[in-house]
């Protein structure tokens, strides 16, 4: 009984042309399920890569910049008003000027927001919210400006900014700065808003390059085994040395698996430059250079304040103070800060104890108001200027190289269109033609 069972057992089992054709099918299947999952998911990547690049970064960017221009135009109103107070006419058109530009600039940092704001979970009514603020704030500080020059051309003498020009500031000021409803709260909201936006392809970027990694990986290590098991099963059963079809088959396949990785390697370096939250990337440093110039239009609010109130401490001069030490702790925080920069920056943190300094508690205003004045906008502005202008050439060398690393990324998965095509036909064709003597065999 024993034996029959045996012998009905190894009827079952296939012949010698049926194990060549199984031999022929697995490896054929496992070249397919790989060039076809690549050939599905490569497109994806590459134009991911280009969207983020061309799209979801100039966004965030723009953001960046947004908030950078509200604070920048926010402390050029400041400027223009005390440098009215101090009589230093010729100053006070240069920092109007200024405001006009970030004016200028943050308008069109709107537009290019505008573009996409529709993707943004409640972006178009902010973007509307912002665009309806920003308008009643320039309306209120064109007005400030306005009564403040006409003072000023009608009387020789310089002294504290007219009353009206300092509260209608106040009113665009507050609009500006509001904790959570002002156009600098909105606008950091389309920032974070912004950065989800492209967190989410690059994250899924990742992902998919994860994957590939590992289910290529693990295809053309089993393609590779089973053609080298085949080729020492041929070698025992047909008394052939080296299959030369099957054994070029395996070279090639694991060439193929090498510039694989090295290509989703390279995908991944170009994913990695476009991940905008890093300490060291570029949306990063326009916040630190957007939150210095919080900060040195909070120290121009609290000249401005100390102006008007004749040298006595208010709480809206704390509230001044403390945005200027929450924003310095911030900045000083980002490990990735260039040298340069942090240099700059403690320069400037030291002329605003300098400023601090001078006003030591009541006094007559015109005593100091124009020292106030000339060392708000002259060396603390200097040392500002320094720090601003140091971090934009950091900007712009890491704008430089995420553009170079999304073009690079993009260029290297160029030939990965069609290469796993490339790649399928003659890796089937050559396994087929490597076993089709031995099939011959059995005709």
């Amino acid at each position: 009984m024993p034996g029959i069972i045996g012998e009905r057992i190894g009827n079952l089992k296939p012949g010698t042309p049926g194990r060549l054709l199984t031999w022929i099918a697995v490896p054929v299947l496992a070249v397919l399920a790989c060039g076809l999952l690549l050939a599905a998911s490569v497109g994806s990547l590459r134009g991911t890569l280009g969207v983020v690049g061309s799209r979801e970064e100039p966004e965030v960017v723009a953001a960046s910049q947004l908030t950078y221009d509200l604070d920048s135009m926010d402390g050029h109103v400041a400027d223009a008003l005390l440098l009215g107070a101090a009589g230093l006419g010729e100053s006070q058109t240069a920092a109007y000027q200024k405001f006009e530009k970030d004016q200028s600039d943050a308008d069109a940092q709107l537009e290019l927001l505008g573009s996409g704001i529709d993707t943004i979970p409640d972006g178009p009514s902010t973007f509307v919210s912002i665009e309806d603020q920003l308008s009643q704030y320039t309306q209120y500080v064109s007005y400030a400006l306005y009564i403040d020059a006409e003072t000023h051309n009608t009387s020789a003498a310089a002294g504290r900014p007219p009353a009206g020009a300092v509260q209608a500031y106040e009113h665009g000021s507050t609009l500006m700065n509001q904790n959570t409803t002002g156009i600098l709260a909105q606008a950091q909201f389309l920032y974070n808003a912004e950065q989800l936006a492209e967190s989410a392809p690059v994250n899924g970027g990742f992902d998919t390059i994860w994957h590939l990694q590992l289910a290529c990986g693990l295809l053309i290590a089993f393609i590779v085994l089973r053609l080298v098991v085949a080729q020492r099963r041929l070698s025992s059963a047909f008394r052939r040395t080296v299959n030369p079809l099957l054994a070029l088959t395996t070279v090639t396949s694991l060439i193929f698996g090498v510039l694989l990785f090295t290509a989703l390697a390279g995908a991944k370096t170009a994913y990695g430059a476009q991940n905008l939250t890093g300490p060291s990337s570029v949306s990063t440093l326009w916040q630190a250079r957007a939150t210095a110039a919080n900060m040195h239009a909070a120290e121009s609010r609290w000249v401005l304040q100390a102006e008007s109130g004749g040298g006595q401490r208010t709480a809206a001069m704390s509230t001044e103070q403390t945005t200027f030490s929450s924003g310095a702790k911030w900045i000083k925080a980002i490990p990735e800060l260039p040298p340069s920069a942090s240099g700059d920056l403690e320069t400037y943190l030291a002329t605003d104890e300098t400023l601090t300094s001078i006003v030591v508690g009541p006094g007559t205003v015109s005593a100091w108001t124009r020292a106030l004045a000339e060392y708000e906008t002259g060396d603390s502005t200097t040392a500002y200027a320094a720090f601003d202008t140091g971090l934009a050439k950091v900007i712009d060398t890491d704008r430089k190289a995420f553009s170079s690393a999304t073009a690079k990324g993009e260029n290297g998965l160029v030939s990965w269109l069609w290469l796993p095509w490339f790649w399928m036909a003659a890796t089937i064709a050559l396994i087929v033609l490597g076993f089709a003597p031995r099939l011959r065999e059995y005709r």
